[in-house]
């Protein structure tokens, strides 16, 4: 079975004030620890979702495509309308029969062996989803097979990936990922994660 990449990156974050996902991380911008993680694994296709920041993610992208040639940055209009509609839109531009895996774009402590990790199970357990197991809950990144994408795209307003997993819980194949815990809401957390960061 073939595997697709959607990074979620859509929304304003408002609370670091500026395109988080552009800020300075160890001299690349953040979303690049995300993309270098991802390139552990062969995907069939890579797919980032913006939308508040589009403009400047599109001037970024010949740095994205270094780390990357395959990405395509894809414009959500309706950012505005949760993190659920901006996946749902993600999931539209991939094939119906490829697994996909999400990832957001501001865990930049998720390093490839993580990500290996996550798929080593997955393929264990192809018809499973497969997820992150993190500070006693879990969640993201994780590994959808395709039977799941109507999920995916029925997934509204702020509720992400997080509620299809929660409403699959009897069926998931965890990973225990404690880099998964820590994400980049505010730029205090931005330089916290960068002390810790190898």
């Amino acid at each position: 079975m073939k595997l697709d990449c959607l990074v979620l990156a859509a929304g304003s974050a408002s609370r670091f004030g500026s395109c988080k996902l552009l800020a300075d991380w160890k001299g690349q911008p953040l979303i690049s620890a995300t993309l270098d993680a991802a390139s552990a694994l062969k995907f069939d296709r890579i797919k980032i979702v913006s939308g508040a920041y589009y403009p400047q993610l599109l001037q970024a992208q010949l740095t994205l495509k270094s780390i990357n040639p395959h990405i395509e940055l894809l414009e959500y209009r309706d950012w505005h309308l949760g993190m659920g509609h901006s996946l749902a839109f993600g999931i539209e531009h991939f094939p119906a029969e490829n697994a996909v895996l999400i990832l957001l774009g501001d865990q930049p402590l998720i390093s490839g062996q993580d990500l290996q990790n996550l798929y080593n199970t997955w393929r264990e357990n192809p018809e499973q989803i497969t997820c992150a197991s993190f500070a006693n809950t879990f969640g993201v990144p994780a590994i959808f097979p395709p039977q799941f994408k109507t999920w995916l795209r029925a997934c509204t307003g702020d509720r992400g990936a997080k509620v299809v997993l929660a409403n699959h819980i009897q069926g998931l194949k965890l990973v225990p990922m404690p880099a998964a815990e820590f994400d980049v809401d505010t730029p205090v957390a931005l330089q916290e994660l960068l002390k810790v960061a190898v």
